[in-house]
């Protein structure tokens, strides 16, 4: 009987216990919402500001300034371009090629050019040139003799024509080859002074201009082609003087020298 009662007890002691847990438990739950439904009651604003972070402390890198490299005299033989497949400064080139004149009406006019000439920069150069010409008349002299009985002494061709010009390079350039090889090539303008000489000796002073291309063969040598056009006073059929001009179309072989030196 007595344990009975013990039991009893404390199966008593033990829902009490469990019921008072619950209900702190439960107590605990309403404080909390009574806590939100307050604070939403009194619509309270939180304001949350966006910090920005700190900007990169890498600086922004400066230009070059490439005056002031080509200044410095440690670094005098840099140049702030792209390295030339063959280049030309300080060296001297020769040229040795076929011309013919495609202007001339009377005469069928075609010979060997020579050129000799010194690049001070890859831009800029001089040079010296001597045309040597032969002529062979053309039908039309025939028909001016024969048929219209019109005398052609005084119609002559050119001898030769020499004298020296101002070269400028400006263009620099590649080319493929039948998709098979890559050629560098540069196109030059030349302007000069010169004499012309026709078949009777006779002497004109001349200015001319030209165009031409240079396909670089090696570091040493290229494929050149002119045309030059040449301005001139000489004797027509009647044996007067008056203005005159020739058109020179060129191809030649150059080679230039010293070898350069490679950096």
């Amino acid at each position: 009987m007595k344990q009975k009662i013990f039991l009893s007890a404390i199966l008593f002691l033990f829902s009490f216990n469990a019921f008072s847990q619950e209900t702190d438990s439960s107590a605990s739950e309403d404080q909390d919402i009574d806590v939100v439904e307050h604070l939403l009651e009194k619509d309270i604003k939180y304001d949350f500001k966006y910090k920005p972070t700190k900007k990169s402390i890498l600086k922004t890198p400066q230009k070059a300034d490439y005056k002031g490299v080509q200044s410095e005299s440690s670094y005098a033989d840099f140049a702030i371009i792209q390295r030339n497949y063959m280049p030309k400064s300080e060296r001297f080139f020769f040229s040795l090629g076929a011309s013919l004149l495609p202007t001339d009406v009377y005469f069928r006019t075609f010979g060997l050019n020579v050129k000799l000439g010194y690049h001070f920069t890859e831009a800029w150069g001089v040079e010296l040139f001597d045309y040597s010409l032969s002529s062979s008349a053309r039908g039309e002299v025939d028909d001016l003799e024969n048929k219209q009985l019109t005398s052609v002494k005084n119609l002559v061709s050119l001898k030769s024509f020499y004298g020296a010009n101002v070269y400028f390079t400006s263009i620099y350039g590649k080319t493929s080859v039948f998709n098979s090889k890559i050629v560098p090539f540069e196109i030059y303008q030349t302007a000069g002074v010169g004499k012309v000489v026709n078949q009777k000796g006779e002497e004109s002073s001349a200015i001319q201009v030209g165009l031409g291309e240079i396909f670089s063969l090696s570091r040493s040598s290229g494929l050149r082609a002119d045309l030059t056009w040449a301005f001139y006073k000489t004797n027509n059929i009647q044996g007067q003087s008056q203005a005159a001009n020739s058109l020179f179309l060129s191809v030649s072989y150059s080679l230039f020298f010293p070898e350069p030196v490679y950096r």
